[in-house]
């Protein structure tokens, strides 16, 4: 995206249609997929409550959310983000659905995300936990990927689907391979 730029509709559409298409090349996209049914909306503005989300994923809904029409489950695209007044810095649109597709996994297949016995271990923490996992610099996709688990697994997802899952050979860190083959088993059983 260009710096400066508001995102619209048609840019969301575009994107959304690109990410659903690499989905699918990874086994998460086809009829009996939960994913399937998630809806990606493209809004004016984030919620007050999440003013600098470059998109986000609905996990629940309060009375408030429904009234402006958000519903669980979906993701959502806005065209400004509050935080960004002067300058609205994004980075790849397509990247920001990824991420977003990665927290939708986790919600629609919370057996294999959320509940396994599998993901503390790996992620170094519960998916909810807002503690960030203490985890050498390079066990990390991202910087934001440090912030908690459920970013950490988003964040790696992304990663994942861009790279149609083949892992960039410049990754050595054993945690972060881990991490890269716990989703591929978990998309394998979905597939």
């Amino acid at each position: 995206m260009k710096n400066g730029k508001i995102i619209t509709h048609k840019q969301t559409n575009a994107a959304s249609i690109s990410v659903q298409d690499e989905l699918y090349r990874i086994g998460l996209w086809h009829i009996e997929s939960r994913l399937c049914n998630v809806e990606i909306f493209w809004c004016r503005l984030p919620q007050i409550k999440m003013y600098d989300a470059l998109g986000f994923f609905m996990l629940g809904t309060t009375k408030l959310d429904k009234f402006f029409g958000y519903e669980s489950g979906h993701i959502y695209i806005p065209a400004f983000v509050l935080s960004h007044v002067f300058s609205q810095k994004r980075g790849s649109l397509r990247d920001i659905i990824r991420h977003e597709y990665g927290h939708a996994f986790a919600y629609h297949y919370p057996e294999l995300i959320i509940y396994s016995e599998k993901f503390e271990a790996v992620f170094g923490g519960n998916y909810y936990s807002d503690v960030p996992s203490e985890m050498e610099h390079e066990a990390y996709i991202s910087l934001y990927a440090k912030t908690m688990p459920m970013e950490d697994f988003a964040e790696t997802f992304m990663v994942f689907v861009r790279r149609n899952g083949i892992i960039p050979e410049k990754i050595s860190n054993t945690k972060l391979k881990n991490k890269w083959v716990f989703i591929a088993k978990q998309i394998k059983k979905v597939s």
